[in-house]
């Protein structure tokens, strides 16, 4: 399943297991190295469990594009 997913700030992704939303706050490289970066997402979680496991949480891009592909994230795209 090779889909194109591009994420951009305000974007909003909702765990569907757990039925958690999140909205995508800052990208920024956790290597802060030009010539290899990893690419990360700052993300702002709410719901009823998002306390418990922390409303303020970095995940890689990589990551949270193959939950996206793989059905675990539901991506809504910003306006």
């Amino acid at each position: 399943m090779d889909e194109e997913v591009f994420l951009v700030v305000g974007d909003i992704i909702v765990h569907y297991e757990i039925n958690e939303i999140g909205l995508l706050l800052k990208r920024f490289d956790v290597l802060a190295d030009p010539r290899h970066p990893l690419w990360a997402w700052d993300i702002l979680w709410v719901g009823r469990d998002a306390a418990d496991y922390g409303r303020r949480q970095s995940f890689t891009e990589e990551g949270i594009i193959r939950l996206i592909v793989t059905g675990v994230f539901i991506h809504y795209k910003s306006i």
